[in-house]
């Protein structure tokens, strides 16, 4: 599965400390293996959060990723706090 990330993603990563980077990094690596195993979904919180396909994934305490699925790709939309998160999915 190809992973892309948005213009938006790209720079929200780049804006955050190495030490939250990597773990962020780490769950975009993980995600496309955990899809379709709910032992590897419950690791890092995915859940469907909007009804156009959006999905959430938990990376440690503070940070959350939104992204979308289509057949052959992921795309991380946007990485923040809940409430960033939160902001995010109001404005769909």
């Amino acid at each position: 599965m190809k992973v892309t990330l948005t213009e938006k993603a790209q720079s929200e990563l780049r804006a955050l400390d190495p030490s939250q980077r990597v773990p962020v990094l780490h769950a975009l690596l993980a995600l496309p293996a955990a899809l379709g195993q709910p032992h590897l979904h419950a690791g890092l919180g995915m859940r469907k959060v909007h009804r156009s396909g959006v999905w959430e994934a938990r990376v440690g305490l503070g940070l959350r990723i939104v992204f979308l699925l289509s057949p052959n790709e992921l795309i991380l939309a946007t990485v923040g706090t809940h409430d960033h998160v939160r902001r995010f999915l109001r404005a769909l």
